[in-house]
């Protein structure tokens, strides 16, 4: 298995007002470049509708040549936009403050790791699935949430059409913003669909992007930390 690592810093980079470019490296040692632009997280400009949804596959399944009417696929519409609205772009229906919630206060400086946190997206660019899990770490200073609160997050952003770098960016804004500014670390490790279909001796890679903020010596202490739980 290969691991490709992205990071972004908001002290050196401005996410939301240039492109970033990221080199990946992918198994068999070869080298691709990703492009992602500040507007590539997708927005939805209204509610979906299911029948047109449903009719829309079925198009799909005609223009690909195959018989809607088919037994085999009978279902196929319905099934395939429900699963597209009701758990792959679900996280549209909540707002992603609300679901963190005000959190509560704490004293002191105390340190916070949660791994293996499940994350699910879709790539915007295939509409494709990757999957994988989430890495959070802070120092909590003024506010902590509850911590099954993380988990919801991390579900609500991530169920979207959206890349893997500005997932991991827009997860680490909002902690920091809900959170009182501590320092933290948010780390997304996951496999892409989109990938493996590209060469399948690809189909095991996984890419790592990270985004921080805060203290750079609390920075250190918590990818130490992170990197001891891996």
């Amino acid at each position: 298995m290969t691991d490709a690592n992205l990071g972004t810093d908001a002290g050196s980079v401005n996410f939301g007002a240039r492109l970033t470019r990221t080199v990946l490296r992918r198994c068999l040692g070869r080298v691709n470049e990703i492009t992602s632009y500040p507007g590539s997280v997708s927005t939805r400009r209204r509610p979906p509708d299911p029948a047109a949804a449903e009719a829309a596959v079925r198009a799909l399944l005609e223009a690909l040549g195959f018989d809607p009417e088919d037994p085999a696929l009978a279902t196929t519409p319905r099934k395939t936009s429900e699963a597209f609205i009701d758990a792959l772009t679900c996280g549209y229906e909540t707002d992603p403050a609300a679901a963190l919630g005000e959190g509560f206060p704490v004293s002191g400086l105390i340190p916070v790791v949660a791994t293996d946190i499940p994350v699910l997206f879709m790539c915007p660019h295939h509409l494709m699935p990757a999957r994988g899990f989430g890495r959070l770490a802070f120092v909590a200073a003024n506010r902590a949430p509850g911590l099954s609160r993380i988990n919801r997050v991390f579900d609500v952003l991530s169920r979207r059409l959206v890349l893997q770098e500005d997932l991991t960016e827009q997860l680490a804004a909002l902690f920091f913003e809900r959170l009182g500014n501590p320092s933290l670390i948010v780390e997304i490790e996951a496999q892409h669909t989109c990938v493996a279909l590209e060469a399948f001796a690809h189909r095991d890679t996984r890419f790592v992007t990270r985004a921080q903020r805060g203290d750079p010596e609390q920075l250190r202490d918590l990818a130490a930390q992170l990197a001891a739980r891996r």
